[in-house]
């Protein structure tokens, strides 16, 4: 029996909509409540909600998500507060607003937000948000070190990253590395001072001993140690770089690999996202990093009915199996695009993340994996050691987008040689 009908004789009707519900505080319906609450929220001090901010009230409101927003919005959540002291304050909200809250965790969620609603227009290029973080950075460091630092970043890491967005070669996660190549420099050179040393002073036992004390993301100070003995800072001092130096010391079995494959294929309790992401490494020799950048757009379908997926410039022919699956994926409904505006730029992702309009994390990713029974190291070596035994360097290196220096490392470990290859491109040249 409806509410009613029931002989409670509590009010069952919203005083907003009349709706028969279980009704918030006895007088709304969840729908009505949340519409209120996010009104509430995002109007400014004219008591209006602002143009910037009627895609964010539309994502609050949609119809088929009620129950999410009515917690958010019900909930205190840091991100929240700190939109709710955006909007008191009357003026409009921008990168630079944003930038000079931080970078903490809710501030970023809250930029993805405000983008992915239309309410900002991202960066021309990402990596200019590097900048306002890094003053964060380096707020506490002593001066000589501040300005090692911002030094490196600036004629290094940035220029860098500048001129592969020039080139259009830029990916989404570059933000990212580039930020950790910078905190790895700094927790080195504290290191440093907390044991009474001086980058120029520094000796190859002091970096020894700093990457065993830590995890292997610390290896990524090889960029900042190259960068400073190239302008006398330091010495020559070496890193070796998790295992690109040479060849790998661990590989899936060809029958480890071929089980890890059937289960991708076949296995229908396991996530899809894991099924098809745990192909595209135990096939092609993909990392989370690049797999988590893929789009619907990637995938395309012939005339014929054949399946190719854009792994980096090359479109590379799926079998039938993993096309299916890939295909189902891409299908899914992508709730990550709720509240976009309808010119909104932002990829449909073919791993979408927690964020609106982000993609998955890679280091979730890689979690999902190995939770899987899928280490990526691994296995993404047998499936380049396979492709090499197959494949002369240079075409390994032009389909899976990897420079033609780790292809030959790949072709080493397969004791395939490129005679062949070379003596039908003379026979044959290009046009």
């Amino acid at each position: 029996m409806c509410g009613p009908c029931s002989g409670d004789d509590r009010n069952w009707y919203c005083v907003r909509c009349g709706r028969v519900d279980l009704l918030v505080a006895g007088t709304h319906c969840l729908a009505c409540d949340t519409h209120l609450r996010s009104h509430q929220l995002l109007t400014g001090p004219d008591g209006k909600i602002s143009a910037q901010l009627t895609g964010l009230h539309a994502l609050f409101t949609e119809p088929d998500a009620t129950e999410a927003a009515h917690r958010l919005l019900a909930g205190n959540s840091t991100w929240i507060r700190l939109l709710r002291e955006l909007v008191a304050a009357g003026d409009p909200i921008t990168l630079a607003v944003l930038d000079h809250h931080g970078t903490d965790i809710p501030v970023e969620h809250l930029r993805s937000i405000l983008l992915h609603t239309g309410a900002l227009h991202p960066r021309d290029n990402a990596v200019d948000s590097v900048a306002p973080w890094l003053d964060t950075l380096v707020a506490d460091l002593p001066t000589d070190l501040a300005a090692t630092v911002r030094a490196y970043a600036s004629w290094s890491v940035l220029r860098r990253a500048r001129g592969r967005a020039a080139r259009g070669h830029l990916g989404v996660s570059a933000p990212k590395y580039a930020r950790v190549r910078l905190q790895v420099a700094v927790q080195f050179l504290t290191w440093l001072t907390d044991h009474y040393r001086t980058l120029a002073d520094a000796t190859q036992a002091d970096v020894d001993r700093w990457l065993g004390e830590g995890a292997s993301t610390r290896h990524r100070l090889r960029d900042f140690l190259r960068w400073a003995h190239q302008h006398d800072r330091a010495a020559d001092l070496h890193v070796s770089w998790l295992g690109r130096d040479g060849l790998p010391s661990q590989l899936l079995a060809d029958d480890e690999r071929w089980s890890a494959l059937r289960r991708c294929l076949t296995d229908q309790g396991l996530d899809l996202r894991v099924r098809v992401a745990g192909a595209l490494v135990l096939l092609y020799g993909q990392i989370p990093t690049r797999i988590v950048e893929l789009t619907a757009s990637d995938l395309v379908a012939d005339r014929r009915g054949d399946s190719t997926l854009r792994l980096r410039d090359r479109p590379v022919l799926l079998p039938p199996a993993l096309a299916a699956l890939t295909t189902e994926l891409t299908s899914r409904p992508d709730r990550r695009r709720r509240g976009a505006p309808t010119s909104s730029a932002t990829p449909q992702w073919l791993l979408p993340g927690l964020r609106p309009g982000a993609h998955l994390d890679s280091g979730r990713l890689a979690l999902l994996l190995r939770t899987a029974g899928i280490p990526v190291r691994p296995a993404r070596g047998a499936a380049l050691a396979a492709l090499a035994a197959d494949l002369p360097a240079p075409v390994l290196a032009d389909l899976l987008g990897i420079s033609v220096s780790a292809a030959t490392r790949w072709s080493s470990l397969a004791a395939r040689d490129n005679a062949e290859y070379l003596a039908a491109r003379v026979e044959h040249p290009p046009r």
